[in-house]
């Protein structure tokens, strides 16, 4: 009993090692990047589809509440898994709050230059479009538009990886 005891303090001691800055031992019993279910691994980062039907700020509130920040894509093959991943229209993290027609779009707190508007997109139709979704459909795969922020759709939220360790 005795024993057992101590080899369970051993194991535990072991693996509250993994997380901290002991990097011999770390390398020694690896570590891999895992992401919490439902929550989905994709280049490097954790990604998760909402089913609700949202507003703009619902969702990125969504995403926050969720512990990441609503989604936008960097490229096009990261548009490709959101596609996969939600196969209808999505918000993204693009506004143009601050000045009309100057979109800024935001992966967490970095700024992102890829854009990937539709034909004759943003156009501010109606004088109220201010956040952006992704196209989906048989037409318009994964390009952007322009829509009122009170519209309701669906969101991707993105996520850090968390360190798991493995034995």
């Amino acid at each position: 009993m005795h024993r057992r005891f101590i080899v369970g303090l051993i194991i535990l001691h072991l693996m509250m090692g993994c997380t901290d800055a002991n990097e011999a031992f770390k390398a020694s019993i690896g570590r891999k990047w895992a992401c919490p279910p439902p929550w989905i691994l994709w280049g490097g980062n954790c990604y998760r589809a909402v089913m609700e039907d949202l507003t703009w700020l619902q969702a990125k509130e969504k995403c926050t509440k969720e512990g990441g920040f609503l989604a936008v894509p960097r490229s096009l093959e990261e548009t490709d898994f959101f596609l996969r991943l939600l196969p209808y229209r999505f918000w993204i993290n693009c506004n143009d709050f601050d000045n009309e027609g100057t979109w800024k779009c935001e992966d967490g707190t970095n700024g992102v230059e890829f854009r990937n508007w539709a034909a004759e997109e943003p156009n501010d139709n109606h004088g109220n479009e201010d956040c952006a979704e992704v196209y989906t459909g048989k037409w318009n795969d994964g390009t952007w538009n322009d829509q009122p922020c009170n519209v309701i759709r669906r969101a991707i939220c993105k996520a850090a990886t968390s360190p798991r360790c493995t034995f």
